[in-house]
């Protein structure tokens, strides 16, 4: 598993020689894409160039508007520093850090665009049954952006596409939890599904499905829906809508971060990978729900004002893609 660095680079920062070495190393892999720009000299040394590297790093790779000069362990800038390394990779720069001779020269090249530096991020299913684990492998990937921008290692899908049966069920079961909190999160026609509750309370759970499943499919023989997680499987396919489960989530993740990870997806979400993005980690059902247009936009070209940034590190030779 890779070290990364064990204390701060940069100005008023610690400076150890090997971590100055590696955020040296990391920053010659970028500057080689600005042709305006000279290469560090790898000697561990802080100084002006490597504090104005970190500095305009930050500025046009990272988003930061008052960039400081400083990267932390684990902190934005060596997050998207190592935005698409993976362990292997990150162990092999790590590696070439003892070497008598300089890091291998960078080069350009449109090979290997593969998130590679998410392969090692998890996003697992908890509460969705086989056949409504469907969301695409794109919409897949934007999750594991936003784990990495905000340093967490795993995200749990807790929704997915619904059914008629599966709406109801589910709305049945958290009005029953508390039907006052309930009211408005679905809209008006939700309202009015919740309301077959409040007025047949004395019937069977069953018998209540029913009636609301009848209520669900009336509004969608008029095109109109209670939730956008009901919705066809060939409907789902072209808008994957999703829901992550906070609590879920907090549970299995390394460095959870409920800030960062919101702050993630709406970055993505001003990016266009992300269609819309709801907090919704303060209401009832307590997640985050996104909606993603599978393959809207690539996910693999390098754009400086965007957080992907990708790199590969392959056969001891450094590819920028």
């Amino acid at each position: 598993m890779p070290k990364g660095i064990m204390r701060s680079v940069g100005k008023g920062a610690v400076n150890q020689h090997r971590d100055v070495k590696l955020i040296q190393i990391y920053l010659n892999l970028f500057i080689t894409l600005d042709t305006k720009r000279v290469k560090l000299t790898v000697d561990g040394k802080i100084g002006r160039n490597t504090i104005s590297a970190i500095e305009h790093f930050q500025k046009n790779s990272a988003g930061m508007n008052f960039p400081d000069g400083r990267v932390d362990p684990n902190g934005k800038t060596f997050r998207y520093l190592t935005l698409y390394l993976d362990e292997a990779e990150q162990n092999k720069i790590e590696a070439s850090l003892n070497e008598p001779s300089s890091p291998p020269k960078a080069i350009a090249s449109k090979d290997g665009r593969i998130l590679a530096g998410l392969s090692n991020l998890v996003v697992t299913y908890n509460g969705v049954v086989a056949s409504r684990q469907i969301v695409s492998d794109y919409s897949l990937n934007v999750i594991r952006l936003a784990l990495k921008e905000s340093g967490m290692n795993k995200a749990v899908i807790t929704s997915t596409l619904r059914t008629p049966e599966d709406q109801a069920t589910i709305m049945l079961r958290n009005a029953k939890i508390n039907l006052g909190r309930k009211y408005s999160l679905y809209g008006a026609r939700g309202d009015a599904v919740l309301k077959i509750y409040e007025n047949n309370k004395s019937k069977k759970d069953s018998e209540i499905v029913e009636l609301m499943v009848k209520k669900i499919e009336e509004y969608a023989k008029e095109g109109k829906r209670v939730s956008k997680h009901c919705v066809s499987i060939e409907d789902y396919k072209s808008l994957n809508v999703i829901d992550i489960g906070y609590n879920s989530t907090k549970s299995v993740c390394k460095n959870f971060s409920e800030s960062k990870f919101s702050n993630a997806l709406k970055s993505l979400e001003s990016e266009g990978y992300i269609e819309k993005y709801i907090d919704e980690t303060k209401k009832s059902n307590s997640c985050w729900h996104i909606e993603i247009k599978p393959n809207k936009k690539s996910v693999f070209w390098y754009n400086k004002k965007s957080i992907l940034f990708p790199v590969r590190f392959i056969n001891s030779e450094h590819i920028l893609c």
